[in-house]
């Protein structure tokens, strides 16, 4: 057979970037490519300068080298890069490296390149892979565009359309029509798609497909027998252990789900994601020595990557407490003031853990100016922090001897995520740590049940179909808890159900708009969430606007 020639390949109208330290490297890369009659040709030296680039343009190829020596690797440009919205569906995203160890290859699988390059490589080698992957991809770019317009129904049928005409890349059309279903909300017809799919044998991810389906349909059971039989089946599918967790918690196992993810941790430990997971499950566990190398980890991996979190440190320094080493804690908290010196984000979750670990040193001055300090940056900020944060606030409260305002910021919390159990848990956690585990499951009950009864008052009126009522009610409970998703999604609900009855008005989607806004920034893998977007896609088609959710 004659292999592929360079000018087979159809290059002019694509943009390629070719990512690596070595200038001699870069140089011979970018020959090959202009043979091959790329006209729009970018290089970078390294992960930063790379993510500054596609920033800017769309890049059809990415060539990346894995290991720059410093700041991000080719995984850390790859996982931001998705993260990002930089790297699509239709994207050629080839890995180029001399590095081949099994950690290296699981680290950068994780997120899926097209495609690895060992150096050295013929012209040839290179030709070929291009070429096999336009191929490939070439009929994904109008899907990609459809799903970014938040448009399932349509992507789903130009998938179908795709389906029927056997292309090449009939594997990848199938699988992405199955993550659309999911995306869509549309969970029977997804469990009946992956169900046929696996008659025909054991595709691994249509496995991982159908188990997803039992997770966000409740099955719990069925998601972990299919992802454990995933598992045993092929114990590098590091999906599988990230799912199996989560079913765990939802089942109220933490300590398998720990188990779980410290064997995937050990097979495939460049996952920072997973880190942190192990770190939030081994310290509500109370298992520290895990939670601290977990932490640890976390706190390294994330240097240069998207994922870095200013929690990461004051996770770490919380840990080292709990192992009686409170100095390591401070040290910790000092590094975290390095890393983010103008993040007030980060100065509140310093504060307030250097407040907690000054009380567990018994320097009662010390402890008192660090809340007092966190107190004036939370009042900068008008009080917009995350959940995890709020409850760090809380336990530095009543450790410092404030215990009713403490309590009163985790009822808050607790009425804003009523329905969340790993908040729930962290909720549990606190109270245990401040020596209020019993009193403080009564106020986990109490208040979790007065958010139930307020909501229920409020579908009540839906299903006796006073509307008018029901919408008035909805949103001042919106106004009142505008980071609960539960409240925020009925709220949407109740308009959408108005308008289909009595017409559409602007005033109306707008009110829709910032409600599934509100949703989506809370859980965008909310279970609702894809049909109240597609009602609310529907409205704006009759109402002739260009709004889009």
């Amino acid at each position: 057979m004659k292999p592929d020639s360079p000018k087979d390949i159809n290059l002019r109208d694509k943009k390629v970037i070719v990512i690596d330290d070595f200038f001699n490297f870069r140089l011979t890369m970018k020959n090959m490519l202009r043979s091959f009659g790329v006209m729009y040709l970018d290089d970078a030296t390294n992960g930063e300068e790379a993510i500054r680039k596609m920033a800017v343009r769309k890049y059809d190829i990415i060539l990346c080298d894995y290991n720059f020596g410093q700041g991000k690797s080719g995984q850390q440009v790859l996982e931001e890069g998705k993260f990002r919205g930089y790297i699509n569906y239709s994207t050629i995203f080839i890995m180029v490296t001399a590095e081949n160890s099994l950690e290296v290859v699981l680290g950068a699988a994780e997120y899926q390149p097209d495609d690895y390059l060992v150096k050295p490589f013929a012209k040839e080698v290179l030709a070929k892979k291009i070429k096999q992957h336009i191929e490939r991809k070439e009929n994904l770019r109008d899907i990609e565009k459809t799903l970014a317009a938040d448009n399932y129904s349509e992507a789903i049928r130009m998938c179908d359309a795709l389906i029927a005409q056997s292309p090449r890349n009939l594997s990848e059309i199938l699988k992405l029509k199955g993550e659309i279903l999911l995306k869509k909300g549309a969970f029977p017809e997804a469990e009946e798609f992956y169900t046929k799919i696996l008659l025909m044998g054991n595709v691994p991810w249509a496995m991982i497909g159908r188990g997803k389906t039992c997770f966000l349909t409740g099955q719990y059971q069925e998601a972990r027998n299919i992802f454990e039989d995933v598992i045993a089946k092929n114990d590098k599918v590091m999906t599988a252990y990230d799912y199996l967790a989560k079913t765990l918690l939802k089942m109220n196992n933490p300590r398998d789900a720990q188990e779980v993810l410290m064997r995937a941790i050990s097979i495939s430990p460049r996952a920072i994601i997973r880190q942190k997971n192990l770190g939030n499950i081994a310290y509500r566990n109370e298992d520290y020595c895990t939670a601290e190398v977990a932490y640890k980890s976390t706190v390294e991996q994330g240097k240069y990557s998207c994922f870095k979190s200013p929690a990461d440190y004051t996770n770490l320094a919380k840990t080292m407490v709990q192992l009686n080493n409170s100095e390591g804690g401070l040290n910790t908290l000092d590094a975290a003031r390095k890393i983010f010196p103008d993040d007030d984000d980060a100065r509140l979750y310093v504060s307030v853990t250097e407040s907690y670990i000054y009380k567990k040193m018994n320097k009662d001055f010390e402890a008192r100016k660090a809340i007092i300090e966190a107190q004036k940056i939370m009042e900068d900020l008008g009080g917009e922090i995350p959940a995890s944060l709020k409850l760090e606030l809380a336990r530095a409260y009543i450790i410092t001897g404030e215990k009713e305002k403490g309590t009163e910021i985790i009822k808050h919390v607790i009425r804003e995520n009523h329905d969340e159990k790993e908040i729930l848990e962290d909720v549990r956690v606190v109270f245990r740590e401040t020596g209020m585990e019993n009193q403080g499951q009564k106020i986990i009950e109490e208040t979790r049940q007065e958010i139930i009864r307020l909501n229920n008052v409020g579908v009540n009126l839906v299903q006796e179909g006073r509307l008018t009522e029901a919408i008035a009610y909805f949103e001042k409970a919106a106004a009142h808890l505008p980071e609960n998703k539960i409240i925020n999604a009925n709220a949407a609900q109740v308009l959408m159900f108005f308008m289909k009855e009595k017409g559409v008005s602007g005033e109306n989607l707008n009110n829709v708009k910032t409600y599934l806004d509100r949703v989506r920034k809370i859980d965008e893998s909310y279970r609702d969430f894809p049909m109240l977007l597609e009602m609310y896609n529907e409205l704006v088609g009759e109402s002739g606007t260009n709004n889009s959710g």
